[in-house]
């Protein structure tokens, strides 16, 4: 039935690594970036709620990954696990939903690592060292357009030289997830050279609040599954995910807890919000924690220092967005969905698979950085709450009813939610949504489309050579 009996995948994951792919995934540093740039908007939102509304919200997603990992431990768990459970064209709706909203989100990666890093970091590079020229020029990227594309490639290239080898991913992984903690407490660090500001008691907004804590799920409380793609590749499956999911959901909840309390009693919520709004006086964009940090701590060797370990924020998402690409379109051509030439390994890698996803990720990067549309960070989380995670709780319920009930209803409420609230607070909308907000919000419809497609040309072709997908789906793929 499958195209060969065993997988071809290396066991190399052990519970470190099942523990920093997934801390990474998360990235609190990174992803609170965005959410707290959003908080402009909503100035009654308590920070602090919205980060433990969060962590809470995704805890049965976490508790049903895990389960899934350690039942079905195969490259990308997930989507075998929704096939096998649910229906076959559930399982290849997820996973093709995924790999679009991968290959696309891409490029919302390559410019979150330019805005939030490389412009901020070379400002402030420029800043603390008096020059000028490097302030100009960090400036001179946003307003070019074929600079932000040829910056975009230098990305992607870099990302995929990273991938190409299980042993070079994984070490690369653990020692770009290392930077990225180091970065986290030296931002902290510097933070505290604010002077002590002790704001008014605000009042709390509700709606503001949940809404916070919405957008904080669909930046990065919610990537809670990385260990599943690599389920096939991991040693001692119970313990290394009980690591990769607990352990690293709640270092994540610590680190942004550190993160929020830090800037509150430093900088000021409101005084950030001021200053997210109106600028300051200083020539460094104040969309990043790295300006703040460098304000807060004018020195050289520190700017330089938090600068070098911040790059690795957005290139770790972008990493492992190749790489469970490549595990998804392995496992669809294990099960006959795509052709066989995906499912082939080298060194570990489904070599092309990856490439692949490379490629398709650079068209995106032409069309979205080079032209303009792009779609917003926010949808791209909500395609990854509607087609991956919703999708993976109904599937659970007939064998856990309680949790993917409960998992399904935060699902859903955070998709609509978020939606609602974009439309009724025009502001707030204004930010999440990207360009033309009907086109926006009209792709969310794409990867369904494109998952209908494959999966009844693929039942036709694979009849036609006397093979009946369906029956595939009432196996588990071998190791």
């Amino acid at each position: 039935m499958f195209i060969r009996k065993t997988s071809g995948l290396l066991k190399e994951v052990g519970p470190l690594d099942s523990t920093l792919l997934n801390l990474s995934f998360m990235g609190a540093i990174a992803g609170l970036d965005y959410p707290l740039f959003i908080a402009s908007t909503i100035p009654n939102a308590s920070w602090l709620l919205s980060v433990l509304l969060g962590s809470l919200f995704t805890l049965p997603l976490v508790i049903i990954y895990y389960v899934l990992s350690v039942e079905y431990n195969r490259a990308s768990a997930d989507y075998v696990f929704v096939s096998r459970n649910l229906n076959g064209f559930s399982g290849v709706l997820m996973a093709i939903s995924l790999f679009v909203s991968f290959s696309m989100g891409f490029p919302v990666l390559s410019m979150l690592e330019i805005i939030y890093v490389i412009v901020p970091g070379l400002q402030s590079i420029g800043y603390v060292t008096g020059s000028e020229n490097l302030i100009n020029f960090a400036t001179q990227i946003l307003n070019s357009p074929l600079e932000l594309f040829l910056l975009s490639l230098l990305f992607s290239f870099i990302t995929l030289l990273l991938s190409l080898s299980v042993k070079v991913y994984f070490k690369a992984i653990r020692y770009l997830t290392i930077a990225e903690i180091v970065s986290t407490f030296l931002i902290v660090f510097s933070l505290f050279h604010f002077r002590h500001v002790v704001d008014p008691l605000p009042n709390v907004g509700t709606l503001q609040t949940l809404a916070l804590s919405q957008i904080m799920i669909l930046s990065y409380f919610a990537f809670v599954n990385s260990p599943a793609y690599f389920a096939g590749e991991i040693k001692k499956p119970k313990k290394s995910m009980l690591y990769g999911y607990f352990g690293s959901w709640a270092l994540n909840l610590i680190l942004s807890l550190i993160i929020v309390l830090s800037i509150e009693f430093t900088v000021g919520k409101l005084s950030y919000i001021s200053i997210e709004q109106s600028g300051w006086k200083y020539p460094i964009i104040p969309n990043s924690l790295i300006s703040f940090a460098a304000v807060a701590f004018p020195n050289s060797y520190v700017v330089y220092l938090i600068f070098v370990t911040s790059l690795s924020w957005y290139l770790l998402y972008a990493m492992q967005n190749f790489v469970m690409s490549s595990r998804l379109l392995f496992s669809l051509s294990f099960d006959r969905i795509l052709p066989s030439f995906f499912a082939d390994v080298w060194k570990g890698t489904p070599i092309k698979a990856l490439l692949f996803s490379f490629s398709l990720s650079i068209f995106f990067a032409l069309i979205e950085v080079y032209q303009g549309l792009s779609i917003s960070f926010a949808i791209d989380g909500i395609w990854f709450i509607l087609w991956s995670y919703l999708l993976v709780s109904v599937a659970i319920i007939k064998k856990h009813k309680v949790l993917g009930f409960i998992s399904t209803t935060t699902m859903l409420f955070t998709a609509v939610f978020t939606l609602f609230y974009g439309f009724i607070n025009p502001q707030f909308g204004n930010l999440i949504f990207a360009g033309n907000q009907f086109f926006d919000i009209s792709t969310i419809m794409i990867p369904p489309i494109v998952a209908t497609a494959i999966y009844l040309f693929s039942k036709k072709y694979r009849m036609k050579e006397g093979i009946n997908i369906s029956e595939i789906f009432k196996e588990i793929p071998p190791e």
